[in-house]
């Protein structure tokens, strides 16, 4: 009787251990996949010339939604709000970012019914020398169906240089 006790209490503990590793898996899958999209921000914007005549460039999902992605910047910042460490404020609205600075963009599963909405933001600060800039690309996933940030996700920022003369 003792046996079947601790048996039952291990296989209870064995469950638990489980169901928390499977959480875990998915919350690294969705930081990893932020953290991708956050580096295609920054790879979108190394490619336009810093001073040259383009300053936008198109991006489209897998979901064939197009945004606009702005690379000009001002000594002062442009785009989403920073939070006082630096990092993309989550808490200004969707709406209020400037036009150009912000996309809800989709990553797709192997069908279309495992689609990933994230919320993907930027702010560009030109440098004194005019030659770069200081860019900071935030992501978070959203809940597509209430356009809420999802709440175990931590949003990921990565902070840069990026300097394309043309050449």
């Amino acid at each position: 009787m003792i046996a079947i006790l601790v048996l039952s209490v291990g296989l209870l503990g064995s469950v638990a251990v489980v169901s928390v590793a499977i959480g875990s898996n998915s919350r690294s899958r969705t930081d990893s996949t932020s953290a991708a999209v956050v580096e295609m921000v920054v790879g979108q914007i190394s490619s336009i010339p810093v001073g040259g005549g383009v300053t936008t460039v198109t991006v489209t999902d897998c979901a064939g939604n197009s945004a606009t992605v702005n690379a000009s910047g001002t000594t002062a910042g442009s785009g989403g709000n920073l939070t006082s460490s630096h990092t993309i404020d989550f808490t200004q609205s969707y709406a209020s970012v400037p036009t150009g600075y912000a996309m809800r963009y989709t990553v797709c599963g192997a069908t279309t019914s495992t689609e990933t909405v994230y919320d993907v933001r930027w702010n560009i600060k030109t440098l004194p020398s005019g030659n770069g800039e200081f860019l900071i690309v935030g992501a978070r996933t959203i809940n597509a169906s209430t356009n809420e940030p999802d709440l175990y996700a931590l949003p990921v920022n990565v902070r840069t240089v990026v300097g394309n003369d043309g050449n």
